[in-house]
């Protein structure tokens, strides 16, 4: 079926997009990143939209007697502008850049760039959407946990890479595991293992990119073993994407595998939850709650029951131990003589030979 005018300028001006401040693009790479969009085309039209652009004027080839053909903008010249945005797209991407750009599998960060630039370039010129500019002063994301500096390279590469080198290393790898993921390839790396000076190098199959606080890690297969591993990307010495086809484990569950990854245990599954917390330390449950079935039944003057299902995870765990002794769990019985198994260690490692132990928490729930 023949497209309407409307598709044709929309696939032509989207290719156009994707040159501005990019390195030379062959048909192959087009095509890729229009993969999966509202202008996806088979290679045949792009050569042929290509080509048509060429004869145009709007681009040009970098070697004629080169294969394949690269394209580029043409050198010396302004590039065309995109169309105006409005207020509330250049605050859209604006947004999109800062918080999902380290996400985003590098060709679709090419893809979207010029929008960027453009969203750039929209705040310098229009001093007025002083609304705009300030709104990224005027939203914050707040970490659940104790926010951590990024990563630095391990010991036995600090010597060799540091600096700008070390995070220049880091992009390209970066990029390299995203491409891999987006396009279900294998990837060879080098490995630096903590207490192995020499790097392993193995085929990975990416499975899934994790961020965690201000560092990044891979949830894949090695080589030919099954087990899922968590590698981190800030111990990686190096990264290429390979031609072959990644493959995934049977029954592979994502969910499952990333709570896994986090350590402390947690089967995953639905538990009823029982605990009683101090008021002060839970009031923020009464609004915030823990699920939809939740209820909270008065106690004494100081605290409150609280019954909720939720699921068996590691964060739970976390979640818990964070309101020290401001919380009780009373049920299941597991999760309760887990929590009891952590306190008695940590009364242990904190308790000083001889000495009485003062209670850290003088409204701590009493015994029932």
């Amino acid at each position: 079926m023949k497209e309407d005018a409307i598709t044709t300028f929309n696939r032509r001006l989207r290719i156009l997009a994707m040159f501005k401040g990019s390195e030379p693009l062959t048909t192959q790479m087009i095509f890729k990143r229009l993969q999966g969009t509202a202008e996806e085309m088979d290679e045949r039209s792009v050569q042929r939209v290509l080509a048509l652009l060429g004869e145009a004027g709007f681009l040009e080839t970098v070697n004629p007697d080169a294969k394949p053909l690269q394209w580029r903008w043409p050198k010396g010249r302004k590039f065309m502008a995109l169309p105006r945005l409005s207020d509330q797209e250049v605050l859209a991407f604006r947004l999109l850049e800062r918080f999902l750009e380290p996400l985003l599998p590098r060709s679709s960060y090419r893809a979207l760039r010029p929008y960027f630039d453009a969203a750039r370039d929209e705040l310098e010129r229009m001093p007025g959407w002083a609304s705009v500019r300030n709104w990224e002063t005027r939203v914050r994301v707040v970490p659940p946990a104790q926010p951590l500096l990024p990563p630095e390279p391990p010991a036995v590469l600090a010597t060799a890479t540091a600096g700008k080198d070390w995070e220049r290393q880091q992009e390209q790898i970066r990029a390299a595991i995203l491409e891999a993921l987006f396009e279900n390839r294998q990837c060879a790396v080098e490995y630096q293992q903590l207490w192995r000076d020499e790097p392993a190098r193995w085929t990975l199959h990416p499975l899934v990119y994790v961020q965690r606080g201000p560092a990044f890690y891979l949830l894949c297969t090695i080589d030919d073993y099954a087990d899922v591993r968590q590698l981190a990307l800030h111990r990686m010495r190096s990264a290429r994407v390979l031609d072959q086809k990644a493959s995934k484990p049977a029954g592979f569950d994502v969910d499952r595998e990333v709570e896994r990854s986090q350590g402390m245990g947690g089967s995953g599954e639905p538990l009823r939850l029982v605990a009683r917390f101090w008021k002060r330390a839970g009031l923020h449950l009464l609004e915030t709650r823990l699920a939809a079935d939740q209820v909270v039944e008065e106690g004494d003057d100081d605290h409150f029951r609280l019954t909720a299902t939720v699921n068996d995870t590691a964060q739970l765990r976390w979640w818990l131990l964070s309101f020290g002794s401001k919380v009780e769990v009373l049920e299941p019985q597991g999760l309760r003589e887990e929590m009891a198994n952590q306190a008695y260690w940590m009364n242990r490692m904190y308790a000083r030979a001889n000495q009485p132990l003062n209670s850290p928490n003088p409204t701590a729930p009493a015994d029932r």
